[in-house]
């Protein structure tokens, strides 16, 4: 499992440059989406849902927590520098498919499918288990990146 955990005055926060949530700017890595404060260190907004099942998670991965760097994916920060270790930690327990799930399907959710296939895994996003936030037609871009990259779509009910 993934965790947002951010530290106050995050660089992707709107409120850390006096800007608009979802307005844009650029940063060394890349166009960065001004977003509302969230998920701050230390805050309920960071836990994990209370009603999640916890007892199937080996490992819960914290990102997001480099102040000058966001981190969409769970295998890299933004700037592509720094890896969080999840692949090492896959391939070692000789992982060959990545299931994701979570928030948003055109933000973190696709950036971490393109990296596992960038790892070599096949990845499979379960659709319904995902929403997007879908700025400016994002949503349907990153279905067409993660498409082109060979990223499967998968409904939850298929894999029950």
């Amino acid at each position: 499992m993934t965790q947002d955990w951010h530290p106050v005055g995050h660089v992707s926060f709107a409120s850390a440059h006096k800007k608009k949530p979802f307005s844009t700017i650029d940063m060394p890595y890349g166009k960065q989406v001004m977003w509302p404060d969230h998920c701050v260190q230390g805050t309920p907004d960071a836990n994990l849902l209370k009603d999640l099942d916890m007892t199937k998670a080996n490992m819960i991965l914290r990102k997001g927590f480099n102040p000058d760097v966001d981190g969409y994916s769970a295998f890299f920060d933004n700037n592509h520098k720094t890896s969080t270790g999840l692949e090492g930690y896959l391939k070692a327990r000789s992982v060959k498919r990545v299931f994701l799930a979570g928030l948003a399907t055109d933000f973190r959710v696709m950036w971490s499918a393109l990296d596992a296939r960038e790892a070599g895994f096949e990845a499979m996003v379960i659709e319904d288990a995902c929403r997007a936030i879908d700025l400016d037609g994002s949503l349907q871009a990153a279905w067409n990146s993660m498409q082109k990259a060979g990223v499967g779509r998968v409904q939850s009910n298929e894999l029950l």
